[in-house]
């Protein structure tokens, strides 16, 4: 099959895909052969897309392999199977809807002025703006945000200047992941730690989150020369009423229908598309062919995310890392060295492309046991910390290969740019800030 052919069968098998994989991931539809069939289809996706990759992207697939080898129990049996399967359908609903968040925008006037705004500033002035709208739209939006900010940036930007705008983004909107409760980290942490802590965690990431952008926002007028903090947020002041109507609406469907910030966006961004082509008809056949030309190219993010996601959901309760951590910190270490020590493991196994949701639920399982409230808000700052360090630049977190697809970069530059020296600061230095806080009030 010639490789036009498999770009346009690859369209038509992520909607199809998608379409089948919406009732089963949103509990509509309790159908076993439903549930198969979209299984299936997902499947024959990653495979067909994985005939389109860059040479590049096959190489961090057989890390992907050789470290879900290394870490999982035993072979997966069928059921086991199927269980990683219907956890990983929500990438087959969610990249089709990312595509189509994108077309639609780079059909609206507001973003065309914002595009034009952004391109009479220096690509370094523009990052202070660009990463506080991430963060802000992350905290509910989480990967829906980047869709959002690519298609903000001009269509003839260069190179250097996408760089600097993925990587404002990505430390934009994985920050987020700090004190948002909208997102997985959250639940992972809540399902081991005790009962009582959520409202001092977000209370300690809120302030975590600040001191990051602020530190960011140092470093950035430090290579600048001045700080661009106001001048940056300007170009973005057209699409503002727009990202506070998205903002709105998820939340609202997420609440109303008891939905995960990923589900809320999936469900709800379709539904705004298409109110936005009603507003303007016109738009209807630029918007299908934007969708098909950017789902008919790339995919390498897409069969990176399923295979990552995979191993973790197998991974689950592998005893492998249990054993590991045993044997370095004894069996019950002091807190104080549970919260430095979270982060910075966690993103450093992010630097070996092993996903923060295959390290933390280890972590957790073996630092839990036997605290209090009060240790568990510290507990769940480092856990979010880590999470949040170590999804902004592991080359098989969601977030650096969609940015990476998004702003038409490559994942491996992305995750050892210039965001690894921020991640760093953000895992080791954040771990430590909280490690010190709770020695003080504790009295250790």
């Amino acid at each position: 099959m010639q490789q036009s052919q498999r770009r346009t069968g690859k369209l038509w098998l992520s909607v199809i895909t998608a379409l089948c994989g919406f009732p089963v991931i949103l509990g509509i539809s309790d159908a076993l052969w439903l549930e198969l069939l979209a299984i299936i289809l997902f499947t024959s996706l990653v495979l067909l897309t994985a005939t389109l990759m860059r040479r590049s992207s096959y190489v961090i697939i057989l890390v992907l392999v050789v470290i879900g080898i290394a870490i999982l129990p035993s072979v997966p049996e069928i059921p086991e199977l199927r269980k990683a399967g219907h956890f990983v359908l929500v990438f087959g609903c969610l990249m089709p809807v990312l595509t189509l968040i994108r077309a639609t925008a780079m059909s609206m006037p507001s973003v065309w002025q914002t595009q034009k705004r952004l391109a009479e500033l220096p690509p370094m002035a523009s990052a202070s703006g660009l990463q506080l709208t991430a963060h802000i739209l992350g905290g509910v939006l989480n990967i829906g945000t980047f869709a959002l900010m690519s298609a903000s940036m001009p269509q003839d930007a260069d190179d250097d200047r996408r760089r600097i705008a993925a990587e404002a983004a990505l430390r934009g909107m994985n920050s987020a992941v700090i004190w948002s409760p909208f997102f997985v980290s959250f639940a992972v942490g809540s399902a081991y730690l005790p009962a009582g802590f959520q409202t001092g965690a977000i209370m300690a990431g809120i302030v975590t989150a600040s001191l990051f952008f602020f530190v960011n926002l140092l470093i950035t007028a430090f290579a600048g020369g001045s700080f661009a903090l106001i001048a940056s947020l300007r170009p973005l002041a057209p699409i503002a009423s727009r990202l506070a109507i998205i903002f709105i609406c998820v939340i609202v469907i997420g609440y109303q229908f008891n939905l995960t910030a990923l589900l809320a966006v999936i469900v709800s961004m379709p539904i705004l598309c298409a109110v936005q082509i009603l507003r303007r008809p016109e738009t209807a056949r630029q918007i299908q062919h934007h969708f098909s030309a950017l789902q008919r190219s790339g995919g390498d993010e897409f069969v990176i995310i399923s295979i990552s996601m995979i191993i973790a959901a197998l991974a689950a309760d592998s005893p492998v890392l249990g054993s590991v951590l045993m044997t370095i910190f004894g069996e019950q270490p002091e807190v104080w060295m549970k919260v430095w020590m979270l982060p910075t493991i966690v993103w450093f196994c992010s630097l070996a492309g092993v996903h923060p949701v295959i390290s933390s639920a280890p972590l957790l399982a073996f630092f839990a046991p036997m605290i209090t409230p009060f240790d568990a808000i510290f507990v769940m700052q480092a856990h979010m910390i880590g999470w949040a360090a170590g999804t902004m630049t592991s080359f098989s977190s969601m977030s650096v290969v969609t940015v990476a697809e998004q702003f038409s970069l490559r994942p491996m530059r992305l995750a050892f740019g210039r965001n690894l020296f921020y991640s760093a600061l953000l895992a080791i230095g954040g771990g430590g800030l909280w490690a010190g806080v709770y020695s003080l009030m504790a009295g250790q």
